[in-house]
């Protein structure tokens, strides 16, 4: 009798196992003819605005080399919508802010110290510095500001920010070619839809902790599967 009932509690386990994974395949294998779909119809998605969860977000390579375009995340996450991309055309090195062609009082406020990052007198940079300035051009395809949902009074709905792009390593950005554009930040601009721009950012990297050739451009997002770029520095 105990066997009889042995034998049967174990074809029961069995019967509910094959069931749970005859299951799991279903489940996927549907969601994958969904995911299939969503993608087939993404940039009707896109274009239509479409809240049904169907839009494909663009993916943002893990790592993009010096003049490739790729999706600008950063820019948008959060509360921001839609595709804008960025570009890094060019890299430069430069050990003043005169062989730059940088003023001081066109930095950033408070950015630029004199015996913190400079020295007056000389005008040489502290800390083994150099100024390494990129040369961007971004593209707005359908892109909305997170900036302007948090801040309205501030930003318009195509008010971005380039320090929310991210930094060069051991660099923190102190100059930017439109500031002042917008009203909310020193390092704001605007870019309407379907329009492209251009412009320049200088970064003060310190090379006391890393050689030059291994400065890179890392955005806000690298630590979480954004991109970094590879500056090719000499």
């Amino acid at each position: 009798m105990k066997r009889t009932f042995f034998c049967g509690t174990l074809a029961c386990a069995l019967l509910l196992l094959n069931a749970c994974t005859l299951g799991d395949i279903q489940i996927e294998t549907w969601s994958e003819a969904q995911r299939d779909s969503a993608a087939v119809n993404s940039a009707d998605s896109i274009d239509s605005g479409s809240d049904s969860g169907s839009t494909k977000t663009p993916e943002a390579p893990r790592h993009a080399a010096l003049g490739e375009r790729f999706y600008a995340k950063n820019l948008v996450q959060s509360h921001g919508s839609g595709e804008i991309y960025v570009t890094i055309d060019r890299a430069e090195v430069f050990a003043t802010f005169a062989e730059a062609g940088i003023a001081l009082e066109d930095t950033c406020p408070y950015s630029v110290v004199d015996g913190m990052h400079y020295d007056q007198a000389s005008g040489k940079l502290l800390h083994d510095g150099v100024i390494v300035t990129l040369h961007f051009t971004v593209e707005n395809v359908n892109a909305t500001s997170p900036e302007h949902a948090w801040e309205p009074e501030f930003y318009e709905e195509y008010d971005f920010r380039v320090d929310a792009l991210g930094a060069c390593t051991e660099g923190p950005n102190f100059y930017f070619s439109k500031h002042d554009a917008c009203s909310g930040s020193y390092y704001a601009f605007h870019l309407e839809p379907g329009e492209t721009t251009e412009f320049e950012v200088s970064y003060l990297v310190r090379l006391e902790n890393v050689p030059l050739e291994s400065v890179v451009f890392q955005t806000a997002d690298t630590k979480n599967g954004g991109p970094w770029v590879d500056l090719n520095l000499k």
